[in-house]
């Protein structure tokens, strides 16, 4: 197969629209079968792609030729393109309620580029919603004149007359456990209100974000008699109760297990409770991780839309980022959440945890220096509490959430640990963090993501951490609490939280990433980290971000730069990533990262 003639639209694109397949280049396929009806379905397929790019004339037919081996055929497509129109103007008569100059600016039909009869409808349906939310339902008529290579494209615009909203109609299909009263309080149709498809949307999606419903169908009535719009609203609840359990692996750790048990809807009154576990083990099977927590969340708290949410749990853990030695900690505490959204896409929240911790801290290193084994003895303390109280504010415009291609997403937070609120420990904590997607031709993406974070103790803290060979501030903060880094979503080829074991006071992050598809649902990246923990802000010096190639050993305040390639599944639960990675410089012990592996379920950021 092959085509004659093309010069203007690129062979992919006429590929991908071809019903007849080409053979395939393994000389054991059969040839596939070839039949007319397809070549001249195919021919009008190859039009219709020239009429996308402005070609009004072109024109194709196939021929086809006899080869020297039996029963095989080659064909030919051959195209006439002709010359290619453009839009020369585009006329809005009639837009009165909608400025025409804010009213082109939404359009795919302008000036100057090539004419697509498909503008015509899908303009046609912008110009219709544009003007429903505003509270108009028009009618709208697309035409157009060609004068040789120039069209003037035009929408006649009947705007009628101002809608207002007229009764919401709910019913459910099958069995009905949701009152009323909690699917109205999430409607944004308030009768005697200007119409507006926006808020008969926004609607819709509340009502998905409720967890209580399987499916939402909403239908305008419009009655042009009484200039209103009624709406019929159909929902399917799901069912209350759910059950979930999960095997789950990655890098750090190894093998991780999940369960939980829930209810949507509570008492009939829409709280939501759920308890749930975790366990999780590394790849030499050593106990990480172990979590259990239980949940009250009211979507409506103090009857406005502010979600509160209680949260009891108990963990128990032993990070063994630090080969020296196993800190083990079991922590009980109590969490409270208050979020709210400030518009579609940005919330704040406001949660206060109170986290009492017990900790033991085991020797794996014998030759520890005596100065480290009496810190251990005396400076650890083997209990504290953290009372803190965290506010942030989150915007998010990505288009997935587990496979963003487009968009962006930042969150600011500060935390305040101790003082008036007591405890043990006394911090400040802020921290910022940004990522952007920018889509590229042919499915690329570019990713990128900045971190930055800032702790300052006060007061008379205890050391949590054996003080020899560690800065004072340092050990002030417990250990959880302080900045690390390190991991397959971090600074991959490092170990969890490596950089450094023992934590530090300010962070600096930055991660590059190229995403390329390769057939279906696999792809790969291409990726360039960067970043450091330091022990103070104030140790942080513009040589710590230098980029050197060399043999000479990472300094404590040198950025840590890494890059490497790695392949992408994308499954609908997340990628599976398996990354290989690449350090330009030995780390502090004189070890080079040369083809670290490592795998994780979901992005990197």
């Amino acid at each position: 197969m092959r085509f004659e003639g093309r010069k203007e639209v690129a062979v992919k694109q006429l590929w991908s629209v071809l019903k007849t397949r080409r053979p395939s280049a393994l000389p054991w396929r059969d040839k596939p079968p070839l039949r007319l009806d397809y070549l001249r379905a195919d021919t009008l397929a190859i039009v219709a792609v020239y009429h996308q790019h402005g070609f009004m004339d072109a024109h194709a037919t196939f021929r086809v030729d006899a080869m020297r081996e039996p029963r095989v055929a080659q064909v030919t497509f051959v195209i006439l393109e002709g010359p290619r129109s453009r839009i020369r103007r585009v006329v809005l008569e009639g837009a009165t309620a909608y400025p025409p100059d804010q009213l082109r600016k939404k359009l795919l039909a302008r000036p100057g580029r090539p004419f697509n009869p498909a503008f015509l409808a899908v303009d046609t349906l912008r110009i219709s919603r544009l003007y429903q939310d505003r509270g108009f339902i028009p009618h709208i008529v697309p035409t157009i004149d060609r004068d040789s290579l120039d069209v003037d494209v035009r929408y006649e615009i009947a705007e009628g007359p101002l809608y207002h909203f007229g009764e919401v109609y709910l019913s459910t299909s099958g069995e009905s456990r949701v009152r009323e009263a909690l699917i109205r309080r999430e409607l944004l149709v308030k009768p005697g209100e200007v119409y507006r498809y926006k808020k008969v949307e926004e609607s819709q999606e509340r009502l998905y974000e409720t967890g209580l419903f399987s499916q939402v169908q909403t239908t305008p009535i419009v009655d042009s008699s009484f200039t209103k719009v009624e709406i019929d609203m159909r929902v399917r609840e799901r069912k209350p109760h759910w059950l979930d359990a999960g095997v789950g692996s990655g890098t750090a750790e190894r093998f991780r297990f999940t369960g939980e048990w829930g209810n949507r809807n509570m008492a009939g009154q829409g709280l939501q409770g759920a308890a749930a576990s975790k366990l999780a083990f590394d790849g030499n099977a050593r106990f990480l991780i172990t979590r259990t927590e239980l949940s009250l969340l009211e979507p409506w708290l103090f009857a406005t839309r502010t979600r509160g949410q209680l949260t009891v749990y108990y963990e128990r853990s032993d990070d063994r980022a630090d080969p020296r030695w196993v800190v083990a900690q079991s922590r009980e505490g109590v969490t409270f959440q208050v979020r709210r959204e400030l518009g579609r896409y940005v919330r704040l929240v406001l949660s206060q945890d109170d986290a009492f911790v017990k900790q033991k801290i085991d020797l794996l290193d014998r030759a520890l220096p005596q100065a480290v084994r009496d810190s251990l003895l005396l400076d650890v303390p083997p209990s504290y509490t953290t009372h803190r109280l965290l506010l942030g504010i989150e915007r998010d415009l990505r288009d997935d959430l587990l496979n963003p291609t487009r968009g962006s997403t930042q969150s600011v937070s500060a935390e305040f640990a101790g003082g008036p609120l007591h405890g043990t420990s006394s911090f400040t904590k802020a921290q910022a963090i940004s990522a952007w997607y920018t889509p590229l031709p042919n499915g690329w993406v570019v990713a990128a993501r900045a971190r930055a974070g800032t702790i300052n103790p006060f007061g008379k803290a205890p050391s949590f951490s054996p003080t020899a060979g560690l800065d004072q501030q340092v050990g002030r903060v417990p250990l959880e609490d302080r900045f690390r880094l390190g991991g397959v979503n971090s600074i991959r080829g490092f170990s969890e939280n490596a950089i450094p074991p023992s934590g530090g006071l300010a962070l600096l992050q930055a991660n590059l990433e190229l995403r390329v598809p390769v057939a279906g649902p696999v792809g790969l990246e291409f990726f360039l980290d960067a970043g450091n923990v330091w022990t103070r802000p104030s140790y942080i010096k513009a040589a710590d971000f230098a980029f050197t190639a060399s043999d000479r050993r990472l300094a404590p305040g040198d950025v840590r730069y890494v890059f490497g390639v790695g392949g992408r599944l994308n499954l609908p639960f997340g990628p599976l990533r398996l990354d290989l990675t690449w350090s330009p410089r030995p780390d502090e012990n004189g070890s080079w990262l040369v083809h670290q592996a490592q795998f994780a379920i979901g992005p990197s950021f």
